[in-house]
């Protein structure tokens, strides 16, 4: 049995109408893609085997956009089952042709910064026609796919208390969350403006100044003693994504 920090709790839909759902845990964030499951099974194995390799986890078939179904057991055979999710904890972010590479980065991470406990990319069809949506799209998968550990137990919570902060700078267009589990502090920041901003986070004093580590480069950053609290200064590039992280073994 996975222990209640590795799992998010879903349920398990016998058949996709009205079946009463059993409980099941994941120790996984589903990222993945709308998909109409192709009629040609050797044409839909072919683009379920794409998406597994490219590190999607799960397909939406249709509506309701919740309503999940896992890629490893579709290529299995199972049509007949889905985990399904409030439609509120589901992150949908259309794509067509011609949205650029660095709006899928932003999206996808200010949907998991915010609370989303799923990410779907909208669709599969406009992703294969989008060679640099696509990419960034399997590299926010691939990047929750590979640790899964820390990922699937965070939870978004509110910047209050021990985890206040403010954000100077920025001109109203970096936003930053946190998120959390009993093991580990996780900080996305996100720049919305298509300029450079220079930011200036200042924590409450009960977060720890050293060892972060940046997740997306895997570089250690340091934040510096303020008068208030600990300090980290950083010039944001367009579009320019922030997800820092801390293990809890300081407390």
């Amino acid at each position: 049995m996975l222990p209640a920090a590795l799992t998010i709790l879903l349920h398990l839909a016998a058949t996709v109408h009205g079946t009463p759902t059993i409980q099941e845990t994941l120790d996984f964030v589903p990222v993945g893609v709308r998909y109409d499951l192709d009629p040609d099974p050797a044409r839909r194995r072919t683009d379920l085997e794409n998406m597994r390799r490219l590190r999607f986890t799960v397909v939406v078939p249709g509506e309701p956009t919740q309503a999940l179904a896992p890629i490893d057991r579709l290529i299995a055979g199972d049509r007949n089952s889905s985990m399904t999710i409030p439609a509120s904890d589901v992150g949908l972010i259309p794509i067509n042709e011609r949205t650029d590479a660095e709006s899928i980065r932003e999206a996808a991470w200010t949907r998991l910064a915010t609370g989303a406990r799923a990410v779907i990319f909208d669709d599969w069809k406009a992703l294969q026609n989008n060679d640099g949506a696509l990419a960034e799209a399997a590299a926010f998968a691939e990047a929750l796919a590979r640790n899964p550990v820390l990922y699937a137990p965070l939870r978004h919570v509110d910047a209050s208390g021990d985890r206040a902060f403010t954000l100077d700078g920025g001109q109203n267009t970096v936003e930053a969350h946190w998120l959390e589990s009993p093991d580990a502090l996780l900080l996305i920041a996100v720049n919305h403006a298509a300029e450079p901003r220079e930011v200036t986070l200042t924590f409450a004093p009960a977060i720890p100044e050293a060892i972060w580590q940046n997740m997306l480069t895997g570089s250690a950053v340091n934040f510096v003693a303020g008068a208030t609290g600990p300090v980290y200064k950083r010039t944001f590039a367009a579009h320019d994504v922030l997800v820092l992280m801390i293990r809890k073994r300081w407390k």
